[in-house]
């Protein structure tokens, strides 16, 4: 008797893919978008947003009605997110032209994912996701065709890559969405070594910020003519992360 075994092959449009370059665009103001690169290889994942600022504000509009935005003239560096140990990552960031090696241990983000809703997003098809993050409420779309748990800034934990994230209610900024990405990347980004580096922690670096915003108000002030009345105003935090775990 001849028996025949016939054999099936699925093909599916999962890539597995070495080494991934994402291209996000991340509105971070009402004003300014940055770029922000996401490589992933098998033994690194780091995110880079660039120190080239997209700036919107429109100054003749914003005299004729009132306004009065400041925008800072420091020199802006590239920040650069090491996530090689997620839920701790390494985040090299600036003060002026001082360079910190801040260790930044996230919280766990508890996602929903029981959502019917999907999106094309740079030709792959994501699903919808929420979650609050620092007290942000977040929705994010993520592609399971790219077998990735991890996305743009501090942002994982996902059975897929983020594709998109925007803060709930917030349709002017605090969003990334990709606008490239490349599933065989072969460029040559070097992967610094931050083994050795000096670290900080994230609170004791947000409050060497905090010091040097008061520090740079002063100065400002200083300035100002005799007899000019100053009014300070508590602004609460408009950017991603708006309540730490410490407070």
């Amino acid at each position: 008797m001849r028996i025949t075994v016939l054999v099936l092959f699925f093909c599916s449009n999962v890539f597995f893919a070495q080494n991934l370059h994402v291209i996000y665009s991340n509105k971070n103001s009402k004003f300014t978008t940055f770029q922000e690169d996401l490589f992933i290889t098998k033994e690194n994942t780091i995110s880079v947003r660039d120190s080239i600022v997209k700036n919107t504000f429109d100054e003749k509009n914003a005299m004729s009605n009132n306004q009065a935005v400041f925008f800072t003239k420091e020199k802006l560096h590239k920040i650069i997110y090491y996530k090689n140990s997620i839920p701790k990552i390494i985040i090299k960031d600036y003060l002026g032209d001082n360079v910190y090696f801040v260790e930044d241990k996230l919280p766990t983000l508890n996602w929903n994912t029981n959502y019917t809703e999907t999106k094309n997003i740079s030709g792959f098809i994501c699903n919808k996701a929420t979650t609050v993050f620092r007290g942000s409420k977040l929705t994010a779309y993520y592609t399971k065709d790219l077998k990735f748990s991890a996305g743009p800034f501090k942002f994982h934990g996902l059975d897929g890559l983020i594709l998109e994230i925007s803060e709930d209610g917030n349709t002017e900024f605090n969003s990334w969405i990709a606008k490239e990405v490349d599933t065989n990347y072969n460029g040559d980004f070097k992967f610094p070594n931050v083994n050795n580096v000096s670290l900080i922690s994230l609170k004791d670096f947000l409050q060497i910020k905090e010091k040097k915003k008061e520090e740079d108000f002063n100065k400002i002030i200083s300035k100002a003519p005799a007899g000019t009345v100053v009014t300070r105003h508590k602004i609460l935090r408009n950017e991603i992360e708006k309540k730490y775990e410490w407070e």
